[in-house]
């Protein structure tokens, strides 16, 4: 599902001393990939995709895998921490026997006062864009907004700012808390093509 989370399921086999192990099942094993992230961790330890997905979102996996015959297969799931019980739930209707992992979690380093500045600046227009990469810096922004009370101001400010998000899952929790994204990479949900999506919408 991610790339990063396929790094550090490396690291962890690393150090446990399995890595040699842990690539070689991998390598016998069908891979799934949700863009293009993961397909390049893959490449990164001599590997390819089995499959890859025309749609690079939950809704994507699922459609791929709907017409599979899952029944007793044993199918690990490498999730991040917003991505929800949706596809869990749809392998286990389907009989298969999900093994889902959480390689990784978003730890909130930033300054609360730090934010609270930032959301100032937005919202005396002396921001012209703000860019998401990824659905738990919404939910951090947007939960801190709250508990100091700056909720209706972040949410004023972005309505009024250029607002990218690095792709679809992105932008859905941006729709979510009522915020349009006017800035989306149109093919592939990477940081180069969010780059030049932004560079795109400002120099048209």
């Amino acid at each position: 599902m991610t790339g990063e989370g396929l790094r550090r399921l490396r690291g962890f086999a690393a150090r446990a001393g399995v890595e040699p192990a842990f690539r070689d099942a991998l390598g016998k094993s069908r891979t799934i990939t949700r863009g293009p992230k993961p397909g390049q961790a893959l490449r990164e330890i001599g590997l390819s995709p089995a499959l890859r997905l025309p749609q690079p979102t939950t809704d994507g996996v699922i459609a791929l895998l709907v017409d599979t015959d899952l029944r007793s297969r044993r199918i690990g799931v490498q999730l991040y921490p917003e991505a929800g019980n949706r596809l869990v739930e749809f392998l286990s209707c389907a009989g298969a026997l999900p093994d889902p992992v959480l390689p990784y979690l978003y730890v909130p380093k930033s300054d609360p006062a730090e934010i609270i500045a930032l959301i100032g600046e937005i919202a005396a227009g002396r921001v012209d864009a703000v860019a998401f990469t990824s659905a738990a810096q919404v939910a951090r922004l947007f939960d801190l907004a709250e508990t100091a009370g700056e909720a209706v101001r972040l949410s004023g400010a972005l309505a009024k700012t250029a607002v990218a998000a690095v792709g679809p899952v992105v932008a859905a929790e941006l729709e979510r808390r009522g915020i349009a994204a006017a800035i989306i990479p149109r093919d592939t949900f990477f940081m180069k093509p969010l780059v030049s999506a932004i560079g795109e919408h400002f120099s048209g």
